[in-house]
């Protein structure tokens, strides 16, 4: 579950422990599912009833078509193989019925009296109604085909849920709420997707209320910080905006907490808002229409209820405030199936630091350990200087070794211990770079060399002919639940599991081929076979092998 914090972005600040102070780990594009509870829920109305239909604008979507931004103000089902019959969702009466063809036709159903709650149907070929105002209609009734859309196939209905204006019969609507949040099933198992929004970098950060990009490593005065973010339902081809969007900024000693930029949920907002929510500007423009979309929102413009207002325009990131160094800025986006998908992105507060970097050890190696297993190293980063030092980031460029955090902060004349971890998957010598960039100007960049290997602990095999038979014998090794003999020439072949008795017996024939005893009743192997004997645990994993041990010193093949 996501969990947000109702409040303003003003600056918060943060005192404790050297752990304290560590940045929660960077997550790029990380998704979870959590799906939206259905509100009295409602079947669809295309058929079949009970399973999802495709989106093709969504509920408070950006959209200007030419004559001016707005909302939209309900979601479109989008059917683009053409128009199709179109089914009421609830009991009802017709409250409301516009003719206006070929496309602007439409119905309203819900209670029959001023201020009545209902469902708007729009876009319906009015040769195809099949009731007038008054009429009652049951659920899943037959009320009219979507009309032949002339653009980009996108047949549809424009479907809200409404509140009736101007007595009854309703003249007019209010849109109070997200229809896709009642529509039974909603399943989606897209995520939101993250887009850069200027010059590669993930989030765009301008000054205040202008088009004057600012340089995210040396930020001051106040701020709006832009993300880039799309949605899709059902239909790849047309990006939406997301359900909710919810941002944070963490610091090493100041922070804004979670904070609900935007919900789209709840009556529209007005049409005058637009831009309080959306980029409209150049550059990092937003755009929605049948040809392009591309949704650009301004996460500092919120007061923290999620709901769009003029008195959100003027929040922003007052840099000001804040000491210099090093920021962090989150942005979570959600959909309404439960896709949740968060962001991050670095960024500098200008002004100067004193900061110095030192690592005990800038080599480790972890020696050797059994494939399939892990061993950890106690990294300590100090920091010898009066303020945060910033590591912005670690990375090691071998899948075999791994660091288990992305960023921190350390604190001022103090160490952070990191876990830098080596899991060999075979055997054989490892090695890799550790990369950390920081906010020394002096070490920006420190490497530290990681080597390990991979060995499986040692089992010494020897054969010896004994009484006409060879008689194959190995070391024991702790917590072993038994061992496989490992016969091979040309291709590897498998003994059965032997019993903890550190011997298996071949018979020597005189023709020179090895043979197992005629009381193992096993089978033949092959002739200059090479043996190796490989110790298993409970799981039948290998925890120990032992050397070849070959009768006729035949180069086998030994897997």
């Amino acid at each position: 579950m996501s969990y947000s914090i109702r409040c303003p972005l003003l600056p918060v600040s943060r005192t404790g422990s050297v752990s304290a102070s560590l940045t929660v780990m960077v997550v790029f594009s990380i998704a979870v599912q959590c799906r939206v509870p259905i509100a009295d829920a409602e079947p669809w109305p295309y058929f079949p009833f009970d399973e999802p239909h495709g989106v093709g604008n969504h509920y408070g979507e950006f959209q200007n078509y030419g004559g001016g931004s707005y909302y939209h103000d309900g979601i479109d089902l989008v059917t683009p193989d053409g128009p199709v019959a179109t089914y009421s969702v609830s009991d009802g009466t017709i409250t409301h019925i516009t003719y206006y063809q070929p496309l602007y036709s439409g119905i309203m159903i819900g209670d029959p009296v001023p201020g009545g709650e209902g469902w708007l149907y729009w876009h319906i070929n009015a040769n195809t109604m099949q009731f007038d105002v008054g009429d009652a209609v049951e659920m899943n009734d037959y009320i009219g085909t979507t009309a032949d859309w002339p653009v980009a196939d996108f047949h549809h209905v424009h479907f809200n849920r409404v509140e009736g204006t101007g007595g009854y019969p309703w003249s007019w609507y209010i849109a109070t709420d997200n229809p896709l949040i009642y529509m039974d099933p909603h399943p989606d198992y897209i995520s939101p997707v993250f887009q850069p929004a200027y010059q590669g970098r993930m989030f765009g950060f301008v000054s205040q209320g202008s088009g004057v990009i600012l340089d995210p490593d040396a930020l001051s005065g106040t701020v709006d910080i832009v993300a880039r973010i799309s949605d899709v339902v059902g239909l790849p081809q047309w990006p939406l905006n997301p359900w909710r969007i919810d941002a944070w900024l963490d610091g090493a000693t100041q922070s804004i907490p979670v904070t609900n930029v935007v919900t789209f949920s709840g009556v529209i907002p007005d049409e005058g808002t637009v831009d309080v929510i959306y980029r409209t500007g150049y550059p990092m423009q937003t755009c929605g229409d049948y040809d392009n979309r591309d949704f650009y929102f301004i996460v500092t413009n919120t007061d923290g209820d999620g709901v769009v207002e003029y008195s959100d325009e003027p929040n922003a990131w007052n840099t000001d405030t804040f000491t210099p160094g090093d920021y962090w800025v989150y942005v979570r986006a959600r959909d309404i199936g439960g896709n949740v998908v968060t962001d991050s992105m670095r960024c500098t507060v200008a002004g100067s630091v004193d900061v110095d970097i030192f690592l005990q050890e800038t080599s480790h190696d972890f020696g050797s350990l059994p494939p399939g297993s892990t061993a950890p190293w106690l990294m300590a980063i100090w920091n010898y200087g009066t303020d945060y030092l910033s590591i912005r980031s670690m990375t090691v460029d071998s899948p075999d070794f791994s660091v288990g955090a992305s960023h921190l902060f350390v604190e001022p004349g103090d160490f952070i211990p990191v876990i830098v971890s080596f899991s060999p998957p075979d055997t054989g010598m490892y090695e890799s770079v550790l990369e950390l960039t920081t906010n020394d100007t002096d070490e920006p960049v420190v490497y530290v060399d990681l080597t390990g290997t991979g060995a499986y602990p040692a089992m010494e095999l020897s054969g010896e002919v004994s009484a006409g038979a060879l008689v194959l014998s190995w070391s024991p090794l702790e917590n072993t639940s038994g061992y496989w003999i490992y016969g091979a020439a040309d291709l590897p072949w498998f003994s059965p599991q032997l019993s903890p008795d550190y011997q298996f017996r071949l018979a020597v024939l005189p023709s020179g081929v090895l043979s197992w005893s005629s009381t193992d009743g096993i089978g033949d192997p092959g002739e200059n076979w090479d043996y190796m004997v490989i110790a298993v645990d409970e799981t039948q994993s290998e925890i120990g092998r032992s050397n070849r041990f070959g009768e006729y010193d035949f180069p086998a093949v030994i897997p």
